[in-house]
């Protein structure tokens, strides 16, 4: 298990970086990067609707995968349709994103409506007389989940790819190459240190693989790697990202290590919720 991660990571990590490189020279509408955020939304949105069905809630799939692909449209709204200005705030994306959001909102409940006379189960035909009381709020509830988890945290996060020079269009990547080396090699630093250390456990009856000494192993490799990226690598790929201090990249490395975390856990919250050992494996 640890040469696989560690194999995905040095085969994931450079794939990354060089989409990164070929998108920048791109221009600002990031062609390569839209692509490959909706895919990864799709697959994501599927995952979780495929765990949702073994719970017996059944969400609305292409109604999820849609409203996540607008949010992340709308992301990308002034790159797709005003790549020449030179207005940098990207505040009105922000209230964009706002606004469609809750417009997606109201769909969903809609949609929750318009489903109600309808069996939940449409394969069996269940009678609706027979349905559980509560099932279409649990629909809506977790599909709510689903364009919040996929959809507006894509949209955000994707913003790093303007976060601070619009005009010149040169550090977008350097952010969003920070964001993915600390992510996911602290996600490799935590397996490697709860393996070699072991030790207590640090949330037994959620994920009972995980111990102190891997959360400890996670923050560290994200702030060392991360001292690599801002300080060192980034910087030789491209003259225009700047090299960060050691201090202010390694706290910027366990913050977003500890996100990541947290973002983990989550994910173990999920799977064990509806008794799933092993969420669907993309990579």
């Amino acid at each position: 298990m640890l040469k696989h991660r560690l194999l995905m990571s040095a085969l994931l990590i450079p794939a990354t970086i060089g989409l990164f490189v070929w998108d920048h020279h791109l221009g600002q509408r990031a062609p390569i990067l839209l692509v490959l955020v909706l895919l990864i939304s799709v697959r994501s949105v599927w995952e979780l609707v495929t765990l949702s069905r073994t719970a017996g809630i059944h969400p609305d799939f292409p109604l999820c995968w849609i409203s996540c692909w607008l949010l992340i449209v709308m992301a990308w709204s002034r790159a797709l349709f005003f790549p020449e200005s030179r207005f940098r705030s990207i505040d009105p994306e922000m209230r964009g994103l706002f606004v469609l959001f809750v417009m997606t909102f109201v769909l969903l409940v809609f949609n929750s409506v318009r489903r109600f006379s309808r069996p939940t189960n449409s394969r069996e035909q269940i009678p609706e007389q027979v349905i559980q009381p509560g099932t279409h709020i649990k629909n809506l509830a977790v599909e709510l989940l689903i364009v919040t988890y996929v959809g507006v945290l894509l949209a955000f996060t994707v913003q790093l790819r303007w976060s601070s020079d619009w005009e010149n269009n040169k550090t977008g990547y350097f952010a969003l190459g920070a964001l993915v080396v600390a992510t996911k090699m602290g996600d490799v630093g935590a397996y490697t240190f709860g393996r070699l250390i072991g030790g207590p456990k640090m949330t037994p009856k959620l994920s009972p693989g995980k111990t102190w000494a891997g959360g400890i192993g996670h923050l560290v490799t994200a702030g060392l790697c991360s001292m690599a990226w801002l300080c060192w690598l980034g910087p030789i790929i491209s003259w225009s990202w700047h090299v960060w201090g050691l201090v202010p990249a390694a706290v910027f490395g366990v913050v977003v290590g500890f996100a990541g975390l947290i973002g983990d856990l989550a994910e173990s919250l999920i799977k064990r919720d509806v008794g799933v050992k092993d969420a669907p494996a993309l990579l």
